[in-house]
């Protein structure tokens, strides 16, 4: 079973800031997660994000590519560089946490 993959108004935009050999690289790694969104038997360093439900970053060093599995479609949400990726994640999807550490500290 192929997955679908569609690319929302942000991950659109922020594919066409990435080095053109990084672009190239997430290419490669479109086509095997059309095969398996998890990654995990293709060699592909994938794995879901805690506190999200469904939600997926894979890695690329220095750069991520979130994505959402809903049902048989792959939504890619963003790519960046890692320090900056996951801070605009949070301002587009705030994660859902089903449990709320004692330590409140702020991490920036």
């Amino acid at each position: 079973m192929r997955y679908r993959q569609t690319f929302a108004p942000t991950a659109d935009l922020s594919f066409r800031r990435l080095p053109a050999r990084i672009k190239k690289e997430f290419d490669e790694a479109f086509c095997l997660l059309a095969e398996d969104p998890t990654g995990s038997r293709l060699g592909l360093d994938a794995h879901q994000l805690y506190g999200y439900r469904n939600v997926w970053t894979l890695r690329i060093p220095p750069f991520r590519g979130v994505y959402v599995v809903d049902g048989h479609e792959l939504v890619w949400i963003i790519f960046g560089a890692r320090e900056s990726v996951y801070t605009q994640l949070h301002a587009l999807l705030p994660p859902d946490r089903r449990y709320v550490s004692g330590d409140r500290r702020v991490r920036r």
